[in-house]
């Protein structure tokens, strides 16, 4: 979960990136624990543009 309040006011527009940023956060905690640091990097950067994608959305279509 995400203080970041637009973050919260897009998950609530868009649960499909939420998701998906929840389970690349996911995937990275799960490859770091078994070891596979360049995995869990792959899986950070892929959370971040995933994030990047959410912020955009909500700042594109502005607070309603």
């Amino acid at each position: 979960m995400s203080l970041d309040p637009a973050v919260a006011r897009a998950r609530t527009r868009y649960p499909v990136l939420a998701s998906a940023l929840e389970r690349h956060l996911g995937w990275a905690r799960d490859f770091a624990i078994a070891g596979d640091v360049d995995s869990a990097v792959d899986a950070i950067r892929d959370a971040h543009a995933t994030l990047g994608e959410l912020r955009t959305s909500d700042f594109t279509d502005g607070p309603r």
